[in-house]
């Protein structure tokens, strides 16, 4: 499926930004992009990402702490419609995030950050069939691991088509559901959208209008 493959050739690439403050006529007044006296980025940051060498015009805010991405970061499309809500600890992907086409939700899954603070990072792994939990040890120079759940959606009816289970970006579960009637879609589509808001996670930063193209 289209929709699919899109998403996962997006997880296999590293995102590219040009790190770029977006230009405000006082970006002191809209308390963004500020930095301490170490010059450390703090607090919410908005960034433009100007269209250039094949990659679409992108925004993306989100909060620092220390110079680290922390918490929720959020990436729209020139039509300021979701492509991506990601969950980072200490400048690493780490937890919950989805994956949107033209807003839709297309997946929904989990990272396990590793520890940059050491060489090498511990994360226990569970046989699927013995059920015997090993410690393994990982290279935290990979930054973030798939580990958990993952969940595909199709963008139209909002029915789940796949879900996975991944151990240290090692799958080890997979299963794909089949279509439902246009009817029972329908209904899927209704409750994910009372499950999943986009006002959650489309929140944007303090003291920037809704409108995020000035």
């Amino acid at each position: 499926m289209a929709t699919l493959t899109g998403c996962l050739v997006a997880f296999g690439q590293s995102k590219k930004t040009n790190n770029k403050p977006a230009k405000t006529e006082d970006t002191h007044k809209d308390n963004l992009n500020k930095t301490d006296n170490l010059n450390r980025k703090q607090g919410w940051w908005f960034y433009k990402h100007e269209a250039a060498l094949g990659e679409p015009l992108t925004y993306e805010y989100g909060q620092y702490l220390n110079n680290k991405k922390e918490g929720i970061w959020t990436t729209l499309d020139a039509e300021q419609q979701l492509i991506s809500t990601e969950n980072f600890n200490k400048g690493v992907l780490n937890g919950t995030s989805q994956y949107y086409e033209s807003g839709k939700l297309v997946c929904i899954g989990n990272y396990r950050g590793l520890n940059q603070d050491k060489k090498i990072d511990s994360i226990w792994v569970t046989n699927p069939d013995t059920y015997a939990d090993t410690l393994v040890a990982v290279p935290t120079e990979k930054g973030f691991t798939k580990h958990g759940i993952w969940r595909y959606y199709d963008p139209y009816t909002g029915q789940m088509v796949k879900e996975q289970e991944f151990q240290v970006d090692n799958l080890i579960y997979e299963k794909k559901y089949s279509f439902m009637t246009k009817t029972d879609s329908t209904r899927i589509a209704e409750q994910a959208n009372k499950f999943i808001s986009n006002k959650k996670y489309a929140k944007h930063p303090p003291g920037k209008s809704k409108s995020l193209i000035e």
